[in-house]
């Protein structure tokens, strides 16, 4: 029986807490992921004094994690009467556990600029996260709260997320990086799921869960498609789809789309006389630019040259996509 998706909430009631949590902060906001339509994941880039007195950061039921994205600072975090000093860079990653509130201050030497991407995991991501690697009730307490966490995943993960803010990537992309985070957070910090539970087995995609997840994609091409409304076509959660779809075509859901989107557009520019721009909105993109970006990547060549090159050549046709 196909699962309902759930009713769709917004993201300042999603993240209602955590929008309201940087009043606390000593910064100014640069940039949001909050009209993005990003369901599981809020993220924002702030402009960072050089240097901030003692101050608390507000409670949140989701899980922060900062990315330390220009300057180096001196920060200090206290615990009881004692602080904690530890010298941030470029890729250094702090994480607050949900609910947790943490005294910091911080300094760096005049005539920088510094940066740093906040990135709050929704709390209904690590709950479901902890239930498919078989955990059960709140994990917040399996969850790191550290001033200073240096792994590279963690950081390329960030990064990502920092170009996804920038470029306004779609929610489907944004959810893709959150649940990495989210897993990795709660498994690849602290060893394997058989600590959690050894007989949890995760469900792999048959055929027919498949078949429906790409139909849904082709259906959909034009529209914003998100995780959720991949896992709404089958029985199995968002961890569990993003796995097995990885594992069955070896793509992401989002580059699966991506893929499917520009063999539309192909078939477009070559069989048709749309303009480039109503082709742009058929196959899913806000603009352009996008579109043309994202395409040059794909065939390397703008969807003008491509056009140009192959129409009415039937022989050049673009690879075809399989999925088994």
């Amino acid at each position: 029986m196909t699962r309902q998706p759930s009713p769709m909430r917004r993201p300042a009631e999603i993240f209602a807490r955590s929008l309201l949590a940087e009043r606390a902060l000593p910064a100014r906001r640069e940039l949001c992921s909050g009209k993005l339509g990003w369901q599981t994941i809020l993220a924002r880039i702030y402009r960072d004094p050089i240097e901030a007195a003692q101050f608390a950061t507000a409670q949140s039921p989701d899980l922060l994690v900062v990315l330390i994205t220009s300057g180096a600072y001196t920060i200090e975090s206290r615990k009881g009467r004692f602080w904690q000093k530890a010298n941030y860079h470029p890729g250094s990653i702090g994480v607050t556990a949900p609910g947790n509130i943490s005294m910091l201050r911080w300094r760096a030497d005049p005539g920088q600029q510094l940066e740093s991407l906040h990135i709050h995991l929704s709390a209904d991501l690590i709950d479901e996260s902890c239930e498919a690697l078989g955990g059960k009730g709140p994990w917040s307490r399996r969850l790191p709260d550290a001033l200073l966490l240096e792994d590279p995943l963690l950081t390329a993960a960030g990064r990502a997320v920092c170009r996804a803010l920038r470029l306004g990537a779609p929610p489907l992309y944004a959810d893709s990086i959150a649940q990495l985070l989210a897993t990795h957070l709660l498994y690849g910090l602290y060893g394997s799921a058989a600590s959690m539970r050894e007989d949890v087995h995760p469900s792999a995609l048959g055929d027919t869960a498949m078949r429906r997840i790409t139909a849904y994609m082709h259906e959909h091409l034009h529209e914003e498609v998100s995780l959720d409304d991949l896992a709404a076509q089958t029985n199995i959660s968002k961890y569990h789809l993003l796995r097995s779809f990885a594992k069955a075509t070896g793509f992401t859901p989002y580059r699966y789309l991506v893929r499917l989107r520009m063999r539309r557009a192909a078939d477009l520019l070559r069989d048709t006389g749309q303009p480039v721009l109503q082709i742009s909105a058929a196959c899913g993109y806000r603009s352009p630019g996008q579109f043309t970006a994202a395409f040059r990547r794909r065939f390397g060549a703008s969807p003008t040259e491509f056009r140009r090159r192959f129409q009415g050549d039937r022989a050049a046709d673009p690879e075809p996509l399989s999925f088994l």
